[in-house]
């Protein structure tokens, strides 16, 4: 019985074996993806545009072929740019066959894309201010507290001048914070979105955004100030003083008084307009959001 086992056995592996020595000698059109490389750059020169980091070759050949440019590790688009004359060239699809290596003798019948442009320029390195992709959503009675803060606050980036000059800022990855009642302080990569092009010095950056139970507090009897007349005794306000609720975060509060409102009102403003009631101009601290005015309208009367 042991025998005629072995021997089914064998007989199920040479199948399995003439079949795929068959099925492996026909002929097979696949597509495969590549990675595509400039390599060998002029010195003091950099890519100045995006290039696909991969490109999709339709190949013909047996299955042996086929699965060994499926599996090969070394396959790949590599373009030699060290005997350019030109700082821009426009490859065809015949210079990417000729930089090709797909790791077997297939025969390749298409490149998507059919053509790749190559540009350079010259190298620089500048340092510009890192932006900070966070969305912050507080718990119901918070609030964020002013502008997230960056550590550090600028990055220096190495590329072409062409594409360099056109970039005000280096952002984060995009990260979302729900219902937040503390501040938040969270080490976050930097984005790679020209990955072979730009050259970025750091990897990530710290993020802190400030996050306060929210507040609401009144000051009363902030005095009025008349701005555009080197004289403003001919001008009485009534009220002189009016009183400003705001909203805001409770920590931040604590540091605000009365005197950190300035109220005014522009005295050509009235003189032109010849309006008794005028509602006043109220600059508040950068944190706080005015939610009233009282009262909201004051009376202007100018002596004669």
């Amino acid at each position: 019985m042991e025998k005629k086992s072995h021997a089914i056995i064998a007989s199920v592996v040479l199948s399995i074996l003439v079949w795929l020595s068959v099925s492996m000698n026909n002929q097979y059109s696949v597509t495969v993806r590549i990675p595509f490389k400039v390599s060998d750059i002029p010195a003091g020169l950099s890519l100045a545009n995006p290039i696909p980091r991969h490109v999709s070759v339709r190949i013909r050949g047996t299955g042996w072929q086929v699965a060994s440019s499926y599996l090969s590790t070394t396959a790949s688009v590599n373009f030699d740019a060290s005997a350019l004359t030109r700082k821009r060239v426009i490859l065809t699809s015949r210079d990417l066959s000729y930089s090709m290596d797909i790791g077997s003798a297939a025969q390749v019948l298409n490149i998507d894309p059919d053509s790749v442009m190559v540009s350079l320029d010259s190298t620089i390195t500048r340092k510009v201010p890192i932006f900070a992709r966070v969305d912050v959503q507080p718990r119901e009675g918070f609030m964020v507290v002013g502008a997230p803060r960056v550590t550090p606050d600028s990055v220096t980036i190495t590329g072409a001048r062409r594409l360099l000059r056109e970039i005000e800022t280096w952002e984060t990855q995009p990260r979302e914070f729900k219902r937040v009642i503390n501040t938040i302080s969270a080490t976050i990569p930097l984005s790679d979105t020209l990955p072979g092009i730009v050259q970025v010095a750091a990897r990530e950056a710290r993020v802190r955004v400030d996050v306060e139970q929210v507040a609401d507090n009144t000051y009363h009897d902030v005095p009025i100030r008349i701005e555009g007349n080197a004289d403003s005794a001919n001008v009485l306000l009534l009220p002189p003083a009016v009183d400003i609720t705001v909203r805001g975060g409770i920590n931040e509060m604590a540091n605000v008084t009365a005197d950190s409102f300035k109220v005014t009102v522009n005295y050509r403003r009235i003189h032109r307009s010849g309006n008794v009631f005028f509602r006043p101009t109220v600059e508040a601290p950068a944190q706080l959001q005015v939610i009233s005015l009282t009262p909201d309208s004051i009376e202007c009367i100018i002596r004669k």
